[in-house]
């Protein structure tokens, strides 16, 4: 190794062990380190800050958040869930896959969703879904400060928001990534100061496998940093950090089966990669498009300008991680925003090592605790929580009397009155974008969003329909017994239909076309 390469090295890791060890003993009660009321307040101010202005993004791109017709789907999803008070096991929305075996595995967002459009209307679904990015992110600010200091903490979560910002939509990911920041930055925090996670983290396991299945990825995760900590441990305490860290994974993977898919929730997602022709048509899961700016460039070019110009390095296990996430990022667009949650955390306690100390970085200490007062600790939390329902509760109210609805490239509200105005009833052969409407509206769909339920090849042969390839969507629409069409103008199909014989075009507009069967079905 180069001598300035090898002082660097040493510099990181002797700093890293200097803050390891004063952390320790300050856990251990032996020295206390209170900071300035100021300090405390600074704590508070910038996750809130950063919650707010999160929470103002998806208010101000309110249709935005709107403007996925799964969305639709999961609010019609949790309304079947509470009207029959329990969950379907068979599919009841659709008449191509009718009484296939099928259990909604975010049931719990969908219900979140459901009750919340219930009640506050498209306002509600928005409100809800800022609320929970908000949260997330207060959330990360919150555990970046800790060891990078507040100002540090903030350029981490805005640049993680950057990230994820893409993919910021009313569905139930976004309601899931509380739920991810406080597992991972539990068991981050964790390995960082040489113990197993705490228990605690277990109830979070359980309430996010039931909101969505990204709780996969929190589970390798912490196996990982499993590895890391039993890999770092020294000898004679190897054995007894492998024993800690087996036995919270093993709870783990028990409180992951708390759902009514069971384990079949844990093979979903291997079995979602497995639909190759799916994954190709789906364009969030799709590869980074870097023809045009992306954030993600700008993360990769920071990354290595901090690590050629500046000489900040990761220790290996940090750096696989990373490289990790960048290559699931790179591979599909949705998961970048797993590189911008996650990634923060991974790299928080091996820069602080390496930066100048933040004036507020670190823990609260007991001492402090008790000199902050059990008024500011109380009354704090009782005012905020206050704020943020009265705001939530305003601007949900606001965006539903203001007319907030889904644009109709995904809710087709129009072409459905004609078609009922028409008396268009029976089989419909649906674009795949205007699923979730008809799910919604209580009209049985030829297909929708739900890929893990349709499956590789139905999705397939309906792609190829829709591109008008070969006798194939002749053959399908005879083969199913199709008496209309809702297709997005642009379709293909709809220039075939409008010169297959039987078939006559009866509505058009900006977003849909309609044609109707004019001869007997078959």
């Amino acid at each position: 190794m180069h001598r300035p390469f090898a002082a660097a090295s040493k510099r990181c890791d002797a700093g890293f062990a200097l803050r390891s060890a004063a952390r320790d003993v300050r856990n251990k009660g032996i020295l206390f380190t209170p900071y300035p009321r100021s300090d405390l307040t600074r704590a508070w101010l910038v996750p809130t800050l950063i919650g707010l202005g999160v929470y103002c993004v998806a208010i101000v791109g309110a249709r935005e958040l709107l403007n996925d017709g799964d969305t639709l789907s999961h609010i019609a999803i949790g309304r079947w869930i509470i009207a029959h008070c329990a969950l379907p096991f068979n599919d009841p929305f659709s008449f191509t896959a009718g009484g296939v075996r099928w259990v909604p595995h975010e049931w719990l967002a969908e219900l979140v969703f459901a009750s919340v459009y219930d009640r506050l209307g498209w306002g509600g679904v928005v409100a809800a879904a800022g609320l929970a990015a908000a949260t997330a992110f207060a959330l990360l600010a919150s555990a970046l400060a800790r060891e990078l200091g507040p100002a540090r903490a903030a350029i981490g979560a805005l640049a993680g928001f950057s990230l994820t910002e893409g993919h910021f939509l009313a569905r139930p990911h976004a309601l899931a990534w509380p739920l991810l920041v406080v597992w991972m930055s539990g068991v981050v925090r964790a390995c960082d100061r040489g113990r197993a996670p705490s228990l605690a983290l277990l109830p979070v396991m359980i309430l996010w496998c039931n909101v969505h299945g990204g709780f996969v990825v929190g589970l390798m995760f912490a196996a990982l940093m499993a590895f890391e900590a039993v890999s770092q441990a020294s000898p004679p305490t190897r054995f007894r950090t492998f024993g800690a860290w087996g036995m919270f994974l093993s709870l783990a993977v028990l409180a992951a089966l708390i759902s009514p898919n069971g384990a079949a929730a844990l093979v979903l997602p291997i079995n979602m990669l497995h639909m190759s022709f799916s994954l190709s048509s789906i364009s969030e899961w799709g590869a980074v498009d870097l023809s045009h700016v992306e954030p993600l460039e700008a993360w990769i070019a920071l990354a290595i300008l901090a690590g050629l110009c500046f000489g900040v390095r990761l220790p290996l296990s940090r750096t696989l991680m990373v490289l990790l996430l960048l290559w699931t990022a790179l591979t599909h667009a949705r998961n970048e925003e797993l590189l911008g949650l996650i990634a923060p955390l991974l790299v928080a306690a091996p820069m602080a090592a390496q930066l100048p100390p933040s004036i507020s970085a670190g823990e609260p200490s007991p001492l402090q605790s008790r000199r902050g007062g059990t008024t500011l600790s109380v009354v704090g939390p009782v005012t905020l929580a206050a704020a943020i329902t009265l705001g939530f509760l305003a601007t949900a109210w606001a965006l539903d009397r203001g007319g907030l609805t889904p644009r109709q490239n995904v809710a087709p509200i129009s072409a459905l009155e004609a078609a009922r105005r028409a008396g268009l009833e029976g089989r419909v052969f649906n674009s795949v974008r205007f699923g979730g409407y008809l799910m919604l509206e209580n009209v049985p769909t030829f297909i929708d969003g739900r890929a893990d339920l349709f499956g590789d090849a139905f999705i397939k042969r309906y792609v190829v329909a829709s591109n008008a390839i070969g006798n194939t969507l002749s053959d399908l629409l005879d083969e199913h017994r199709i008496v209309w069409t809702l297709l997005e103008p642009s379709t293909p199909a709809v220039s075939l239909l409008d010169h297959l014989a039987g078939w006559r075009r009866v509505y058009t507009d900006g977003y849909s076309v309609i044609h109707r069967r004019t001869t007997p079905v078959r």
